[in-house]
C-alpha cells in the first residue's frame, strides 16, 4: 500500500460519486470544473515534491502523474457542488455575471505561488492556502451574499476529508507520513486525529474557500434555498 496518493485521490469518488448519482443537476458543472482543475493538479505539484512531500507513484511519469490529475479532478467535482447539494434548490441569475474576472484569478493564484515560493521562500502549503484565502475575501466584498456559501462550503468538505484521511493513514498506512512527508520533524508537521496532517486540511479549507462560490460568481447566480434554509435567502 505504498501508493497512498493514488489511494487517496481514488478514495474520493465516494462522495463524489453519491453527489454525482443523487444530484444530476450538478453533473455538468462536476465534470466541466474538474477537468479545467486536472491540469493544476501536476502544476501545483512542481512545488509540493520541492518541500512538502514526496510520495511514491504508480507510473512515475512526473511531471505529469494519474495521481495529480485524479486527486484533483474529483476534489474540485465535490468541493464546486457540495454547499449547493445539501442547501440550495435552484440557482437564479441575479446578478452581474464575472466570467472573465474568474477566469483571471486562476493564474493570477499561480503567479502568486511563484512570489510566495519562489521568491519569498514560503512553504508550499502556506503559498497554496494564501491566494486562495485573499481572493475569496475579495470575492466576498463584492458578493456579501457568498460569505456564508464560502466558509460552509470549507467546513463541508474538510470534514468530509477527515474520515478518508482517518481511515487511510491510520489504518491502512500509519507510517506514510514519517516515510514520505518532509515536514515531520518541523513546526509545521501537526497532526490531529492520529495521523491526519492539520496542513492537508488547510489545503481543503483555503480551496473550499474559493472554489465553492466561483460558480455564482462568474454566472452571476443567487441561491434559493430549500425550505428548511430559507432564512439565508
Amino acid at each position: 500500500m505504498e501508493y497512498m496518493y493514488l489511494w487517496l485521490g481514488v478514495s474520493f469518488i465516494i462522495p463524489w460519486g453519491i453527489i454525482y448519482y443523487l444530484k444530476p443537476q450538478y453533473r455538468s458543472r462536476m465534470l466541466k470544473t474538474g477537468l479545467i482543475a486536472a491540469p493544476f493538479g501536476f502544476i501545483e505539484d512542481y512545488w509540493y515534491r520541492v518541500d512538502y512531500w514526496n510520495p511514491p507513484e504508480l507510473f512515475d511519469m512526473y511531471p505529469i502523474d494519474i495521481e495529480d490529475i485524479i486527486f484533483a479532478f474529483l476534489s474540485t467535482g465535490i468541493t464546486i457542488a457540495i454547499y449547493d447539494a445539501l442547501f440550495t434548490e435552484k440557482q437564479v441569475k441575479h446578478y452581474k455575471p464575472r466570467p472573465k474576472l474568474a477566469v483571471f484569478f486562476m493564474p493570477l493564484i499561480v503567479a502568486a505561488f511563484f512570489l510566495l515560493h519562489n521568491v519569498l521562500g514560503i512553504n508550499s502549503m502556506y503559498m497554496w492556502a494564501i491566494p486562495f484565502f485573499v481572493v475569496a475575501f475579495f470575492v466576498v466584498l463584492m458578493r456579501r451574499d457568498l460569505l456564508i456559501p464560502s466558509i460552509a462550503s470549507a467546513f463541508l468538505v474538510t470534514l468530509i476529508m477527515i474520515p478518508i484521511y482517518m481511515v487511510l493513514f491510520n489504518v491502512i498506512h500509519p507510517t506514510f507520513w514519517d516515510k514520505y512527508w518532509f515536514l515531520i520533524d518541523t513546526k509545521h508537521g501537526i497532526t490531529i486525529l492520529g495521523n491526519v496532517a492539520l496542513l492537508e486540511l488547510l489545503y481543503y479549507f483555503s480551496f473550499a474557500c474559493l472554489a465553492g462560490i466561483m460558480y455564482d460568481f462568474a454566472k452571476g447566480t443567487k441561491k434559493v434555498y430549500k425550505s428548511p434554509f430559507k432564512f439565508l435567502n
